[in-house]
């Protein structure tokens, strides 16, 4: 565990919170200073279960009097712009669950919010930070896999996860991904679709690769597939498990597996908050911000429109 003497407040104390990301922050080492919730009672036991020193119904009161470097926002989605918005104008940096806003425009508000406030805003991108995606990225970036010509994702969240609307809370993890791997997305239509929850989107990237998207939420059976292809390689990762390696003119290839030191790793949870505790520290870079994640809410609002309204972009406008 690294010690990174980042004072950190939850805003939220439900499930994910408890069983996810405060053992994920403490491992990561930050130091848990306090609790918020509009359950009082849930807090106080938070607060005791983690070694925090207060709890709080109110964040401007957790906030003021506990000398907080950052917050986690982990509380029910319709509340994170308020949480962030309140905790940014405080100067507290930020990690925020996902989504941190219901479009696209209130996320790049506070992104805007944070630069001019000089202050970190991380959004939970998780993706991003699991080491089987991470291994992908570094994989296909070597010169010898060559440029990327294709990539396909399949992701289907599992039902134990389902949310209520599924192309806010699901579709932008996996878009966000694509951008991730492939770079910049310049156009984008719906090439299938059941309905919200089941679909198929083509993107095209300004590489000049094309991606697809294929998405159901929630799955019996879920699926997590990324396949990204060259002239001459193709990789592949798998459940966040695995990464296969193959070379077209060669006829032996390669397995990398993730380390299984438990699922906050696996997931890339635990990753995250090293990032965002390195970062608040200054002992690393900046990694996923707000502006990534009104990216890609922008992107799953023009799923959406495509879907609903039979529109595809193609990076100057919308046509039907």
């Amino acid at each position: 565990m690294s010690e990174t003497h980042v004072r950190v407040g939850i805003i939220g104390c439900g499930v994910h919170a408890r069983e996810v990301l405060l053992p994920a922050a403490q491992q990561a080492g930050m130091e848990f200073a306090a609790a918020c919730d509009l359950d009082r009672r849930l807090a106080q036991r938070v607060a005791r279960r983690f070694g925090a020193f207060r709890a709080y119904q109110d964040i401007r009161s957790m906030i003021d009097e506990m000398d907080l470097d950052a917050v986690l926002v982990c509380g029910p989605a319709e509340l994170h712009a308020e949480a962030m918005e309140t905790a940014l104008q405080r100067g507290c940096h930020v990690w925020t669950e996902m989504p941190p806003a219901p479009t696209a425009a209130e996320a790049g508000r506070l992104a805007d919010l944070a630069d001019a406030q000089g202050l970190i805003a991380q959004p939970g991108l998780m993706l991003r930070y699991a080491p089987a995606c991470v291994r992908l990225r570094e994989t296909i970036a070597r010169e010898e896999f060559g440029a990327i010509r294709q990539i396909e994702m399949a992701w289907w969240p599992p039902e134990q996860h389902a949310h209520d609307g599924p192309l806010l809370f699901d579709l932008p993890h996996a878009l966000d991904l694509v951008r991730f791997i492939g770079g910049e997305v310049s156009g984008l239509s719906v090439a299938s679709a059941v309905s919200e929850a089941s679909l198929i989107a083509l993107l095209t990237l300004e590489s000049g690769a094309v991606a697809t998207v294929s998405f159901a939420s929630p799955a019996r059976c879920p699926r997590e597939r990324i396949v990204v292809a060259s002239e001459d390689a193709v990789a592949i990762a798998e459940e966040r498990q695995t990464v296969t390696l193959r070379h077209f003119a060669r006829e032996d290839g390669s397995v990398w597996n993730a380390d299984r030191g438990g699922a906050g790793r696996v997931s890339g949870v635990l990753a995250e908050m090293e990032a965002f505790a390195a970062a608040v520290a200054g002992e690393g870079p900046r990694s996923a911000s707000m502006h990534d994640a009104a990216r890609a809410i922008q992107l799953a609002e023009m799923v959406r429109a495509g879907l609903n309204e039979g529109l595809t972009w193609n990076g100057t406008g919308a046509d039907g």
